[in-house]
């Protein structure tokens, strides 16, 4: 299970990871408690239908962006960080068990184009996406 340290410092994978087992550990989302696991919550229920941005999880959870901040931060934890854990978790599920193109995983995703998500990808695996998808197609 990932601790809440891991992120705290949104290191996901480290530089030479490639075993598929341990990139499903680490894409595992722990379960979260207070402040934190609501917004687990609300980017569940809006991931792949709505904006994953601050504002409108807070908005969600009638708080202001920086009241969220603050509480999270009191967990020792960003929105960031869990936004990342989400995405990370959603995104091996599209590439391999949907099959879905790069471009539809970045705006399923709510990626801001695909550049963004490919980078993102490589900072969590070390990889990218289409190399991720062909090296581990098989494991599902």
């Amino acid at each position: 299970m990932i601790e809440s340290s891991t992120l705290a410092d949104n290191s996901f994978v480290d530089i030479g990871f490639y075993d598929f087992e341990e990139i499903k550990e680490k894409a595992h989302i722990p379960a979260l408690h207070g402040v934190a696991g609501k917004v687990l919550d609300v980017l569940q229920s809006r991931i792949g239908n709505s904006s994953l941005s601050i504002e409108d999880v807070a908005d969600d959870m009638n708080l202001s962006k920086r009241t969220l901040q603050r509480r999270l931060q009191q967990q020792v934890l960003s929105f960031a960080a869990i936004r990342d854990l989400v995405r990370f978790n959603h995104a091996i599920k599209c590439l391999l068990e949907k099959n879905m193109s790069i471009e539809s995983t970045s705006a399923y995703l709510d990626f801001s184009d695909r550049t963004s998500f490919t980078n993102a990808f490589k900072r969590w695996t070390n990889i990218s996406p289409s190399v991720f998808r062909k090296v581990y197609r098989d494991y599902v």
